[in-house]
């Protein structure tokens, strides 16, 4: 890694109508604690509200950092990070919510694993940043930590996490603009590694990112099912490794788990053996999700005592329904031909308001360890 590169890392923050958090978001970037030169992209996904205004005063304002403002046609989450790819001059590119707030040293943090040449991906700590609500605070104890710790795979999740911009350059690898909420950095992490298997990823516990979780029990239910879609699409078009007879033996066993409740409610009287069969099935589904289940209920015992594994047991359950119907949802559109266009694209940048707008082309001046230019303008 060539630390006399102008800008080390490039954090991409892509923001869509996001008037209430961005100032808080630069601000924690523009104050961070590190040796290492930095820059901060900000893409708005062609935001109806303030954003721009915000975001433009911050890139004319700031004294401690460089930051960079582009503006696209409304295109999704993940056409914007590829607009954020094009834009940066980093060696190495993070990516941060616009509604997330980064800890004091975390691109410090998230940079140090890629001294050793063999790392690759690094992923960060994504901390609960809406404490004050008590259910956000509840499940990211259930499920996003419980979800993490039961992992045997990657760890990377959008909020938090930085590549090497060279793995980019390889055919193939980047983000779908399919994924315009989320699934991208799924995508994107299934098709790199199934073809790199030799990769390394890192695990950076230190480099924390608070960011806001549902607050409200419906709307994690929704997320959830719309992960399951999400997981359906990715298995389907993007995972080079996974076969057709694969997902259909998933899809039956998922129809299976999803219809078992049911069925033993409905046949317990009349046909004891069937529903004595379909609640069998449905506790060989638990017990394949054990891992994920047991941890849900540490969780909750951390967050609330008894009475909280109890409702982490519960939340576990019900999560996973809700991921088996969106993931029967996806299938069979799937399987009969419906066509999903997953092609890269850096999306139509519209404005801009860069180096040239401001006045400070950077091109006779050098920056310190800091990412400070020698006059103190932005860059």
């Amino acid at each position: 890694m060539d630390r006399s590169k102008k800008v080390l890392l490039s954090v991409v923050v892509c923001a869509y109508n996001e008037e209430v958090h961005l100032s808080s978001c630069l601000e924690s970037l523009t104050g961070q604690k590190t040796q290492f030169s930095y820059e901060v992209i900000v893409i708005d996904d062609g935001s109806t509200d303030q954003t721009q205004t915000i975001a433009m005063d911050w890139a004319q304002q700031s004294r401690a950092q460089s930051i960079r403002y582009f503006r696209i046609v409304h295109s999704g989450l993940s056409v914007a990070r590829n607009t954020g790819l094009d834009r940066s001059r980093g060696q190495l590119v993070a990516f941060i919510d616009a509604d997330a707030h980064a800890d004091p040293m975390w691109v410090e943090k998230i940079v140090e694993p890629f001294l050793d040449p063999a790392v690759d991906v690094v992923a960060g700590r994504v901390s609960n940043l809406n404490d004050r609500e008590r259910f956000a605070r509840f499940i990211h104890k259930v499920h996003f930590e419980a979800a993490l710790r039961a992992s045997k795979g990657s760890r990377i999740t959008g909020a938090n996490m930085a590549f090497r911009k060279n793995i980019f350059d390889l055919e193939g690898i980047g983000f779908f603009d399919y994924f315009d909420r989320r699934g991208d950095e799924t995508s994107m992490r299934v098709r790199y590694f199934g073809r790199n298997p030799a990769s390394k990823e890192v695990n950076a516990p230190d480099a924390v990112v608070l960011n806001e979780h549902p607050d409200r029990f419906f709307s994690w239910l929704c997320q959830q099912s719309y992960d399951g879609a999400l997981t359906a699409i990715i298995e389907y078009c993007v995972d080079e490794h996974i076969k057709r007879t694969e997902i259909i033996a998933k899809l039956i066993m998922r129809c299976c788990a999803v219809a078992a409740l049911p069925i033993v409610v409905l046949a317990s009287h009349d046909l004891p053996l069937l529903a004595i069969s379909a609640f069998a099935f449905w506790m060989a589904r638990i017990a394949y999700r054990s891992r994920y289940i047991l941890e849900s209920m540490r969780g909750g015992a951390d967050a609330e005592g008894a009475l909280g594994a109890i409702a982490g047991l519960g939340a576990s359950l019900a999560g996973t329904t809700a991921r088996d119907i969106g993931y029967v949802r996806a299938v069979p559109p799937l399987l009969i031909g419906e066509q999903i266009d997953l092609d890269q694209s850096i999306g139509t940048v519209v404005a801009s308001w860069d180096n040239a707008m401001l006045g400070a082309a950077d091109r006779g001046r050098e920056l310190g360890a800091d990412g400070v230019s020698s006059n103190g303008s932005p860059e």
